[in-house]
């Protein structure tokens, strides 16, 4: 299976993006988009480390193991697109390994864009997306620095979807927000909003906002209010995905108005300390808040 390692490392301290060419083979990948729906799943995967308390505490075989779970659930809903985060590459504190890459290789996604954020001697890591079908653009963008805590990105894939009689224009955004400080947040939506508030077409994003709909100032929230997006039933009890199902939500799915959401669910499956959600996107064309 062909792989496409994306590994976007930019050297500039401040907020930057740089582009990136997916070269997935043809035969092995689906010739488009699903016509009616897209299925579409988002997950921390924590380092692979599971539920432990630091992935250092992890055997090389465990995580492999650990990863290996994943692959089974990314196997067994059969997303059209993933979105990843906390996704290393090959990282002293979890194995010397590239895991999405072996994601990638244990399942039916031949492309990927995996953008590493942070990267220095002990750690490389990032967000990612998977795809079967090759994106037409993808880039990777980090943040500014937040010191002391870790660099924070996202990845972007765009495709063009046939929805008869139409080619949608559609793009997918794998994110993760810094979960220790509100101005860090405050920082990466301005500059998310100013990297994705003029792209053409439809927008899917996806991630660990580290966020929840109700605070007081949410982060979420404003991503959803200057980008135009809309997230599923965002004040519904039972959509927790960090430990606990009825606990914080801090992981969403975000599309344009013109996007409806067919289901959506918090998977139950105990692969990482966050859960996975998924769900199943239809084109409306209807751009109603």
């Amino acid at each position: 299976m062909v792989v496409i390692r994306l590994l976007i490392i930019a050297l500039s301290p401040a907020f930057a993006a740089a582009e990136a060419a997916a070269d997935c083979q043809a035969d092995e990948t689906a010739a488009s988009l699903p016509h009616d729906t897209i299925k579409i799943l988002s997950l921390n995967i924590a380092h692979g480390r599971n539920t432990a308390v630091n992935q250092l505490l992890v055997s090389e075989k465990r995580t492999y193991q650990n990863l290996d779970n994943i692959a089974a659930l990314l196997e067994g809903t059969a997303p059209d697109i993933v979105a990843l985060q906390e996704a290393d590459g090959p990282s002293r504190w979890s194995g010397n390994f590239n895991h999405v890459a072996y994601l990638s290789e244990q399942t039916s996604y031949p492309c990927v864009v995996h953008g590493l954020h942070s990267s220095s001697w002990i750690s490389s890591y990032g967000t990612a997306l998977l795809s079967r079908v090759k994106p037409s653009t993808s880039s990777s963008i980090r943040f500014s620095q937040s010191w002391p805590s870790k660099r924070k990105g996202f990845v972007i894939a765009s495709f063009n979807w046939h929805v008869e009689p139409l080619h949608v224009p559609i793009t997918f955004v794998s994110v993760h927000f810094d979960f220790t400080r509100k101005s860090v947040r405050d920082q990466q939506v301005r500059e998310m909003v100013e990297h994705l508030s003029n792209m053409d077409g439809l927008l899917v994003l996806m991630g660990d906002l580290n966020s929840q709909w109700d605070e007081e100032e949410s982060h979420v929230r404003m991503l959803a209010d200057d980008l135009n997006l809309r997230a599923f039933s965002p004040e519904d009890e039972g959509l927790g995905t960090f430990k606990e199902t009825d606990g914080k939500r801090l992981d969403w799915i975000l599309i344009s108005p013109e996007l409806e959401y067919r289901n959506y669910r918090v998977l139950p499956n105990v692969v990482a300390d966050h859960f996975a959600i998924s769900a199943e996107i239809a084109y409306s064309g209807l751009a109603t808040n």
